[in-house]
């Protein structure tokens, strides 16, 4: 299994969910810097409780003219759920894959959906927020219905140019953020709250997650960019 280092990994495997589109209504901003790198081939390989997991760019799609990253493939509930990045202005998107799953006789339809998961041209407190509209469709029997479902997200900037040493190396120029979302479906509402730290010409280098309960965490261990 790869590793889970993205908030929308979190908000398909809690609830199997997937939305229309993303709330680009809000603007991108004027990047500061690099803090994910993305060229094919990228590769960052994590610490996730003594197992190494690697997080790779295997290619490139294009979506409304804009180029997006692939990712390793996302495997979660039997299925493999293709995943990409990318940047806009100064905002991080990943986008997660139009997905089908079978569930005891039920086939279940979640509809692509992408979520900004950072941003580095806020100072320390500042925020992001908005909502997605999600969609989910559940077909038995010939007979279809779709759930009123939706993705609310808040981020925080929590600390810049920071210093940080993990598994021996040391990272400069890092932006430590706050990533809370509340996944609605009718009345049931679940919320998963993680931390991300990015450094600047590096990524992605750590990641720690509240899942409603279900902590986990995932250190750098080395990266190798192209």
């Amino acid at each position: 299994m790869k590793t889970k280092f993205f908030l929308s990994l979190f908000v398909f495997t809690s609830l199997l969910l997937t939305s229309c589109s993303s709330d680009d209504g809000e603007s991108t901003g004027t990047s500061t810097g690099n803090y994910w790198p993305m060229a094919v081939n990228n590769s960052w390989i994590f610490d996730n409780n003594g197992i190494n997991e690697e997080t790779k760019i295997l290619g490139t799609n294009t979506f409304s003219g804009k180029t997006y990253y692939r990712l390793n493939d996302i495997y979660t509930s039997g299925v493999y759920v293709k995943n990409w990045v990318t940047k806009k202005g100064a905002t991080y998107f990943q986008k997660i894959d139009d997905v089908t799953v079978n569930e005891q006789g039920v086939n279940i339809y979640f509809k692509s959906y992408e979520i900004p998961i950072f941003r580095d041209d806020l100072n320390v407190n500042q925020q992001w927020s908005g909502t997605v509209k999600a969609k989910i469709t559940y077909t038995y029997n010939g007979q279809s219905t779709s759930p009123s479902s939706r993705i609310e997200y808040t981020g925080t900037v929590l600390e810049k140019n920071a210093s940080v040493t993990l598994n021996g190396n040391t990272y400069n120029d890092v932006i430590k953020v706050r990533l809370t979302v509340k996944v609605v479906i009718d009345t049931q509402i679940t919320t998963t709250t993680s931390e991300y730290w990015f450094a600047n010409e590096v990524g992605p280098i750590r990641e720690y997650t509240n899942d409603s309960g279900d902590i986990s965490e995932q250190t750098l261990i080395s990266y190798t960019l192209y």
